[in-house]
């Protein structure tokens, strides 16, 4: 073979190999360019019904054939569109430039309604970018994300009623409802409240038994709650969540589910018209009126006296005034006793009303203060001795005249004399019909006075009364002490004790004789 021929076959070798070569490189190496093209997933897709959370999406940049590439997408947003009911809260997002298999991350917060179908649902994404070759232009493409809604037991409040009023302890009655379409098993609620003026058995926290809830059945739940006396008349918030069972026996716990409760107005009463006539070292009475101010009506209401004054005592510190709707008065009066170590001024009692609620709940009002005077000390009865000079030896009749002190007209006065040696009587009772507020009357007693007494002395007699007031009560009055002075006998003759001597020493010179005669 001759060398041009060699070199020619050599050289068409080479140029076949490289061909070949070229060829093999181009099916190896060579890719086509698309548009870009976004694909969406989501990592967590399950919805909760009737609850607002966060949905993250996952947007990728990817060529439809696996061995393309996507062009790069210039200054991409993205938005996600509700759908099925679902409300996004959320504006677009700003994905910036995504290359080829490149993916952007956007979360976004979504409004699940509670009554949305159980099963997958389809949320569109709209992708807006600037294609590479043409910068002004805007291309817009639409995915979608497939979301997933559970079917379970959920959990909603109906309804929510108080009767626990400002600074007391109520009961809250909370009605819960399945709202879900799969029933729940030994369902038990947690309430929790993050205000201290509002408490449950003076806790935070509360647990109370439901028990089995089939789909759309409800129960109430009641828990006793105490408001502060500092509370104020609004929504104190509350939340509540409910652990149970599900329809597969796996332990389960509800949304939190937040509700207002709102305390009833404090029941409020006020006291007025107070009347009193206390007196020192005397029983007296204090009047008045109770008046419900609340906006609710009680029951079995009673009126409570306290005092911390060692020297005034009510007879009875209770009494019942019935039952009291708003707006409505009743009236009450103490019989109270006011030593004689009382001092007479304006002094500060206390009055409580305790009554029954409308849920049958007895309770105990604020103290109401009742500012009322003492007056001074006196006499039931002002007391004279009309004429009391009796002669030594003889009786007569003592004449003392009545006068009716008190502030309230008296009867059936019934008085009772009483007396010492050398004083006596025989007729020691005297009576008044009725006596009225300072009018005066006369009571009339026998009196007689022995020979033994001392002419020119006067001697002391003790009266009292016993006596009806207007309201029938029995009282029976203080002592009263007047003069009797005693004076001659004014017959000349010899005095009852001079004859009654010498009637003496008779007897015994007559005896005398009688005993020398018989010797």
């Amino acid at each position: 073979m001759s060398h041009r021929l060699f070199a020619s076959v050599l050289a068409a070798a080479i140029c076949l190999s490289a061909v070949a070569t070229g060829a093999v490189g181009l099916v190896g190496v060579a890719s086509a360019t698309e548009d870009p093209r976004f694909e969406a997933s989501v990592p967590e897709p399950v919805l909760e019904p009737g609850t607002t959370q966060e949905l993250t999406v996952e947007l990728t940049n990817d060529a439809a054939d696996y061995d393309d590439e996507a062009e790069r997408a210039l200054d991409a947003n993205a938005t996600v569109a509700g759908a099925s009911g679902i409300e996004v809260l959320s504006g677009s997002r700003e994905l910036g430039t995504v290359g080829d298999e490149e993916t952007r991350t956007v979360t976004v917060r979504v409004d699940v309604p509670a009554d949305i179908a159980g099963g997958t649902h389809e949320i569109p994404i709209t992708v807006a970018y600037r294609d590479v070759d043409d910068r002004d232009e805007v291309v817009t493409t639409t995915v979608t994300a497939t979301v997933r809604v559970q079917e379970r037991a959920r959990f909603v409040v109906d309804s929510v009623e108080s009767a626990a009023p400002v600074g007391s302890t109520g009961t809250v009655a909370v009605t819960f409802r399945n709202a879900g379409r799969r029933p729940a098993t030994d369902a038990v609620v947690q309430f929790e409240s993050g205000n201290a003026g509002l408490t449950f058995d003076e806790s935070a926290t509360a647990r109370r038994f439901v028990g089995d809830l089939a789909p759309n059945e409800s129960r109430t739940v009641e828990v006793d709650a105490s408001f502060a006396s500092s509370a104020k008349t609004r929504e104190y918030a509350v939340d509540a969540t409910v652990e149970y069972e599900d329809a597969g026996g796996t332990d389960a716990t509800s949304r939190r589910l937040s509700f207002g409760v709102t305390p009833t107005p404090e029941q409020t009463f006020a006291v007025g018209d107070l009347e009193s006539t206390l007196r020192v070292g005397k029983e007296g009475e204090l009047r008045g009126t109770v008046t419900n101010t609340g906006d609710r009506p009680v029951t079995n209401a009673v009126v409570l006296f306290e005092t911390e004054n060692p020297n005034v005592s009510p007879l009875e510190p209770e009494l019942a005034v019935g039952s009291l709707a708003p707006d409505e008065s009743a009236e009450f009066a103490f019989d109270i006793e006011v030593s004689d170590a009382a001092v007479a001024g304006l002094r500060q009692f206390t009055l409580r009303v305790q009554y029954r609620d409308d849920e049958g709940t007895r309770r105990t009002g604020d103290d109401l203060d009742a500012p009322v005077s003492v007056a001074e000390p006196r006499d039931e009865f002002g007391v004279e001795v009309t004429d009391g000079r009796f002669a030594v030896g003889e009786g007569g009749t003592l004449v003392i005249s009545v006068t009716n002190r008190r502030e309230e007209a008296v009867s059936d006065v019934s008085a009772k004399l009483f007396l010492d040696a050398p004083l006596s009587s025989t007729d020691d009772e005297g009576f008044v019909d009725e006596l009225a507020p300072g009018e005066t009357a006369e009571v009339t007693f026998d009196l007689s006075v022995a020979g033994s007494a001392i002419v020119g002395k006067t001697y002391p007699a003790d009266v009292d009364f016993r006596y009806e007031t207007a309201d029938g009560d029995t009282l029976l009055s203080d002592t009263y002490r007047v003069p009797v002075t005693t004076t001659e006998s004014d017959s000349g003759g010899l005095s009852l004790g001079v004859i009654g001597v010498g009637a003496v020493v008779v007897v015994g010179l007559l005896g005398a004789v009688y005993v020398r005669r018989n010797r």
